[in-house]
């Protein structure tokens, strides 16, 4: 659910998503996650955009949607890369004992 109002003010004040990003301390695409409504922007977000745009956070604020169902391709855990590294550091001692075996 794209942040209308923040769209808005944001298009109005001149600011192209990139220059707003590097002002808040986030790359374009993280920001254009968050503007589109893929990703929830917290409130300390809120300020920040507020800030840099020079408007109250209740001129752009809009409530996050529910993103559950979304899956970020580019916000993966750590967690999960490091389970698939023991995967395949696994796979890989299998796959020399399997050849042992056959051998």
């Amino acid at each position: 659910m794209t942040k209308k109002k923040l769209l808005q003010v944001r298009l109005n004040k001149g600011f192209s998503q990139e220059k707003l990003a590097d002002l808040i301390g986030m790359t374009q695409s993280n920001y254009s996650r968050r503007e589109n409504g893929r990703k929830n922007i917290s409130e300390v977000e809120w300020l920040k955009i507020a800030k840099v745009l020079g408007v109250e956070k209740e001129t752009i604020y809009e409530p996050n949607g529910d993103n559950s169902s979304i899956i970020d391709p580019f916000n993966i855990p750590d967690s999960i890369f490091k389970q698939l590294e023991l995967l395949r550091t696994e796979n890989i001692m299998l796959k020399e004992k399997l050849k042992a075996l056959t051998n």
